[in-house]
């Protein structure tokens, strides 16, 4: 399948490695003119630019490793070099606040929307890995009137990819669960970072610190943009946070050993329910 990649991150690096080791046609195209050089070094691509013009007339799959703002951009300026038989799709962590637009955006071409559920805290190509996609979650957000053949295509592609499990779900769903799951973690993360004032951190930092934190080293110019995109439920999702952590602040005031232990067991059961 002839294949355009618009962004060639540490994600948009990993589809192409892996895409161009399943027999794909792979394009790339990037701003950074070294990025392009490194993926056409590396075989992960036959051609790449810093402009999709002489790509999009002949692929058949165009993969947005872009921000959802930078998407839209995208869109509106290539609008004119869409076909029908196009098939469009992208990376991106949200989806609600901008996917409609882009589906109108992208007429005639079908637009299927989904999200790779794996990643490293590090960016740009040089840490694309395509390892990081096995036994890893591949999400698909369709709309309700998404083009089936064009919801295949993108099963395909997930396959393609190596990941070990493909779920469709709503967008609206995708949003209130990868809040959860992906950016609440974050946001706890970096607070518990930003919390420390002790120089000497490093020498005592154990399994737990280093498991918990490592998610932390965050690229600020796309998680910036993917919180905003869903404050709304992220918000909803810090507050309830918030209020789990103040029971146990609670308890700790009180002296309350029980109540901690009916803390520490109902996360424990909980925790184990997830590993079934």
């Amino acid at each position: 399948m002839k294949t355009l990649i618009v962004g060639l991150g540490v994600i948009g690096g990993a589809y192409a490695m892996k895409l161009s080791q399943a027999g794909y046609e792979v394009y790339g195209v990037d701003q950074e003119e070294q990025t392009v050089r490194y993926a056409l070094q590396k075989k992960w691509i036959l051609e790449g630019s810093s402009s999709a013009e002489e790509f999009l007339p002949q692929v058949d799959l165009l993969i947005l490793a872009i921000y959802p703002q930078s998407i839209l951009r995208f869109l509106n300026r290539y609008r004119h070099l869409f076909r029908s038989s196009l098939v469009i799709t992208d990376v991106c962590g949200v989806k609600s606040s901008w996917l409609n637009e882009a589906v109108e955006s992208s007429f005639p071409a079908r637009y299927c929307s989904h999200h790779p559920m794996a990643g490293r805290e590090k960016s740009g190509i040089a840490f694309a890995d395509a390892s990081v996609f096995e036994k890893a979650n591949f999400l698909i957000t369709p709309l309700p009137d998404t083009d089936l053949q064009a919801v295949e295509v993108i099963e395909r592609l997930g396959k393609d990819l190596g990941f070990g499990k493909i779920s469709k779900i709503s967008a609206k769903d995708h949003d209130e669960m990868i809040g959860f799951t992906s950016q609440l973690t974050h946001a706890i993360a970096v607070s518990l970072v930003n919390s420390d004032s002790n120089r000497n951190t490093k020498n005592f930092i154990g399994d737990s610190y280093r498991d918990l934190t490592r998610i932390a080293m965050i690229n600020d110019e796309l998680w910036s943009e993917l919180f905003l995109e869903n404050k709304e439920i992220l918000f909803r999702h810090i507050e309830h946070f918030e209020t789990e952590l103040d029971r146990l602040k609670s308890a700790l005031k009180n002296d309350d050993r029980e109540e901690l232990k009916r803390i520490f067991c109902r996360s424990t059961q909980k925790r184990k329910e997830m590993e079934k």
